[in-house]
């Protein structure tokens, strides 16, 4: 179950990931150990990791690389 907020609703993964990278085209960000992740309307991610660091992943990106034993979502 998400957390309703302003900023949209955050979805916790099913299975950990282990990482998640995203591909540009002009490189990758890569976040290890993602547990929550909220996609904006306007293509943005915010994502939350296990020891609780926060990114805002800009939208724009081509793919996104999970390392993890199954599907999060």
């Amino acid at each position: 179950m998400g957390t309703a907020t302003a900023l949209g609703e955050f979805k916790e993964a099913t299975t950990p990931e282990r990482s998640r990278t995203y591909v540009f085209p002009d490189g990758e960000v890569t976040i290890r150990n993602m547990t929550k992740v909220c996609v904006r309307p306007s293509g943005s991610h915010r994502v939350e990791t296990a020891n609780g660091e926060k990114y805002i992943v800009s939208p724009g990106w081509l793919a996104i690389k999970v390392d993890a034993d199954a599907w999060s979502f």
